[in-house]
């Protein structure tokens, strides 16, 4: 069992804990006991991961003495909005929920991020806990507090920063993720690999990157050991950020590496027949492209981060019927604007990245037409 700590701004408590290994769920209930003084456990999953490991949690909290009801919502990005959100106030409300009670997160990053935010709005805030089951939730949307929903008009523009009380990280649940669902969170492993030198972290004696190129085979077969070692560090590299900028003042918009048109992707699509890791992928191809207009990375250190993402089959492309200028104008309904300019984030040395928002347009539109 790894522990990665997280503070935990403004708050008597110093830090939660992010537990990560394997078999964990089978004693939820005594890792979720230790670390709420809540009694009543209000957990939100959707279908597929409660058939997977509903059962398993919930005889897990009954046997530690909790008081446990499931709420279960729909499946896909589509649904992580307003509707989703009321679902769960309303079933909160009929279950007399108090604010010494707690609602869990049973799943990958949807539930966690509609659960969460729920929890941040309930009664002004109770306990929260995550209980991530997919990679991309394992390394990265389950950690740091950003809870959200999304808008038709853009991606996780409604939220707000809640720190839940403990991240219960069980990598067994990996097993039974689709090898595509599996690269949803490969495609946040990358990010961090080039971002890792801005950090401030250093974990394996060569760099993030040339770990992830020597062990793809072991991590492409989900090997136990890597695979932990995989979580951990990624979460030690968003602690780190986020430890430091927890709402995104500054620093910590370098985790958004990639986003600012992956982002934009998945609202051109409707947040349907592409996922967040692949969208991702082709924005950070993206951001690369624009580095290298800049000026800020040689070609070689172009090619080498492409050869790198075409090493873990990240070679997506985006659909013709979404134009680039649709692109761009969805960029411009995004979060990390700042003065109505769009900010990237784009690499400037090998594993550093820096924050732009001089980017001409021309430059943008000729960007985003390398990725068809």
């Amino acid at each position: 069992m790894y522990t990665v700590k997280v503070k935990i701004p403004q708050t008597k408590a110093i830090y939660y804990p992010i537990l990560i290994g394997s078999s964990t769920l089978e004693k939820a209930g005594n890792f979720i006991k230790d670390h709420t003084a809540a009694r009543k456990m209000f957990v939100v999953s959707n279908n597929t991961v409660y058939s997977l490991y509903g059962e398993k949690v919930r005889n897990s909290l009954l046997q530690a003495g909790f008081d446990v009801n499931f709420l279960l919502l729909e499946e896909g990005e589509q649904y992580k909005n307003i509707n989703s959100l009321e679902k769960i106030w309303t079933e909160a409300i009929r279950l007399k929920l108090e604010r010494k009670d707690a609602i869990i997160a049973l799943g990958g990053g949807v539930i966690g991020d509609i659960t969460g935010f729920a929890a941040a709005t309930y009664l002004r805030g109770v306990d929260f806990i995550q209980v991530p089951t997919t990679f991309l939730a394992q390394v990265d949307s389950s950690v740091g507090g950003k809870v959200a929903i999304n808008h038709a008009l853009g991606k996780n523009l409604i939220g707000s920063f809640y720190q839940p009380k403990l991240v219960l990280a069980d990598i067994s649940a990996l097993n039974t993720l689709s090898p595509r669902e599996f690269k949803v969170g490969l495609a946040e492993v990358l990010k961090y690999g080039f971002i890792e030198k801005t950090c401030g972290l250093r974990y394996f004696d060569s760099s993030f990157t040339d770990y992830l190129i020597k062990n793809k085979d072991s991590i492409m077969a989900i090997e136990p050991s890597v695979i932990e070692n995989l979580v951990k560090y990624c979460c030690e590299l968003k602690a780190s950020v986020v430890n430091k900028d927890e709402k995104e003042a500054g620093l910590r918009a370098i985790l958004n590496f990639g986003h600012t048109i992956g982002h934009a992707i998945e609202k051109c699509y409707n947040y349907k027949n592409i996922n967040h890791g692949e969208a991702v992928a082709i924005g950070m191809r993206g951001a690369f492209f624009l580095a290298m207009q800049k000026g800020l990375i040689n070609e070689k250190y172009y090619e080498n981060s492409i050869n790198l993402l075409n090493q873990y089959e990240m070679n997506y492309k985006i659909v013709k019927n979404v134009s680039p200028d649709s692109l761009y104008k969805a960029m411009h309904v995004d979060k990390k604007v700042r003065s109505g300019k769009i900010r990237f984030i784009l690499p400037a040395n090998p594993s550093e990245v820096e924050i732009f928002n001089d980017i001409k347009e021309q430059q943008v539109i000729r960007s985003l037409e390398s990725l068809y």
